[in-house]
């Protein structure tokens, strides 16, 4: 159900090992070149990202080559991710999204059924890793592609954990633990649909979790988990959050009561015996008594490994859980708002996980410079994947201040929101950061992405000449 393809296979029989070598090669750098051309051209379409017929061609061969594969992009960003977490303390922020190929259903081939039944299509399930202090994008920690190929499940309550989709949750939060292994602290945060018993079971050792709660569990004390929340009339704080815009719902400034307390979640009946009988946990919950006429009222009930000893603690658990929203953002980016990925032309599933991949990691650049844009998070440009030269960037930047100090890039060279400067300005940010001036956003970053890389072509065709 989970397609992550296996990159161990043995050498073909008729190349021998050392033609197998040059195979592989050959195709980490064409996927390198793939990776590059989605960052820098921020569309999935063959014909733009190869720029030729040749490229077209080209990057066509690259997807349907066996010796490519989705783990190994993946893998290879886990890597670099890896040892950009040394010594930080990292969210992995994990959830799926649906990817809808109904529209060009009568071309496509080997994909499975959307969540609806119906329409085709399939999930993906990244993990992606954030500075907790910050909450600037690190990147891909992990993917997981989920295909609905054998249509509707019969027996799922017979089906053992680790053959259901919901293994995802799990999958994620170990496959995280052993990316980030160097980081100082790994805190996994997930919505509702993570709520499960056995993943807070499975949590190891020098791991926390913070998951929004979904099931009205039982407490060790014979009460339940909904039930005992509600009933904790002390308020330990009130605070104040910013409700983004939402269909039919506009923007507005919420004021959120806060309590929180240790509780116990009992085994459910049906579990395996072997989970243990009872996990310890602590429980936020934060509630909008007042919510305007017509408004749906915030709520939140997050479940945490983390020791709460006082209101700051519990303010500190719901900010990482409101950075969950950039996974969403993401994914808006990877879909409607950047590289339309569902209008994709590509034919079949294999081919298609391999670019969807490829999108995904170029998705993720684009946020980071969206997160970057303020110098806020602080990060450097080795937290980047970019191959822009230093001496191309200050050119450039040189040809787009203006003469008094508000329009100058305000930024050091060597930041990552000096790169996101640029890009801005290039993709029609006035450069003002003043009240009455929106900062730019995903789709202005993907607009400025695509002029970047074409005054970039020029920089190196000029260096040539």
């Amino acid at each position: 159900m989970i397609l992550l393809e296996d990159d161990s296979r043995e050498e073909d029989g008729d190349g021998g090992a050392e033609f197998g070598v040059v195979r592989r090669r050959t195709a980490k750098k064409g996927g390198a070149d793939l990776l590059a051309a989605l960052i820098e051209r921020r569309t999935v379409c063959l014909r733009k990202l190869g720029r030729t017929r040749a490229g077209e061609v080209r990057f066509g061969r690259l997807l349907r080559n066996a010796a490519v594969t989705a783990a190994e992009m993946i893998a290879e960003q886990a890597r670099a991710v890896g040892e950009r977490a040394a010594g930080r303390h990292v969210l992995a922020i994990q959830d799926t999204t649906e990817i809808n190929l109904n529209a060009h259903r009568a071309s496509k081939r080997g994909f499975g059924t959307a969540g609806n039944g119906c329409d085709i299509g399939l999930f993906l399930h990244p993990v992606i890793a954030l500075e907790a202090g910050h909450g600037g994008i690190l990147g891909l920690v992990d993917a997981q592609v989920i295909n609905r190929t054998r249509g509707k499940v019969l027996d799922r309550k017979k089906r053992p954990l680790a053959r259901k989709e919901s293994w995802r949750w799990i999958a994620g939060q170990r496959r995280a633990r052993e990316v980030l292994r160097e980081a100082r602290s790994v805190t996994v945060v997930a919505d509702r649909e993570s709520d499960i018993y056995a993943a807070f079971a499975a949590r190891a050792e020098g791991l926390h979790l913070i998951i929004r709660a979904a099931q009205d569990r039982a407490l060790d004390d014979g009460g339940r988990l909904f039930a005992t929340v509600a009933g904790w009339t002390a308020e330990k704080d009130r605070l104040t959050v910013k409700v983004p815009v939402k269909p039919g719902q506009s923007g507005r400034e919420a004021c959120l009561a806060l309590r929180f307390g240790a509780v116990t979640l009992r085994r459910p009946k049906g579990e395996s015996h072997s989970l243990p009988e009872e996990i310890a946990l602590w429980a936020v919950d934060v509630r909008e008594e007042h919510p305007p006429h017509g408004a749906t009222p915030v709520h939140w009930l997050l479940l945490t490994s983390h020791r709460l000893a006082s209101p700051e603690d519990a303010r500190r658990i719901i900010a990482w859980y409101r950075m969950r929203w950039t996974i969403e953002q993401v994914f808006r980016t990877l879909k409607s708002n950047g590289f339309d990925v569902e209008d994709s032309q590509v034919i079949a599933a294999e081919s298609f996980i391999k670019l969807l991949i490829a999108a995904l990691i170029a998705a993720l650049f684009t946020m980071q410079l969206v997160h970057a844009r303020h110098g806020a998070t602080g990060q450097r440009l080795a937290d980047a994947m970019t191959r822009f030269d230093c001496h191309f960037l200050a050119a450039l930047t040189r040809r787009l201040e203006g003469k008094t100090d508000k329009q100058k890039n305000p930024h050091p060279p060597d930041s990552l929101a000096y790169l996101a400067w640029i890009a801005g300005r290039l993709g029609g940010w006035s450069g003002y950061t003043s009240k009455g001036y929106k900062p730019p956003g995903p789709k202005t970053m993907h607009d400025g992405l695509i002029q970047l890389e074409a005054r970039h072509q020029g920089w190196i065709i000029a260096k040539d000449v």
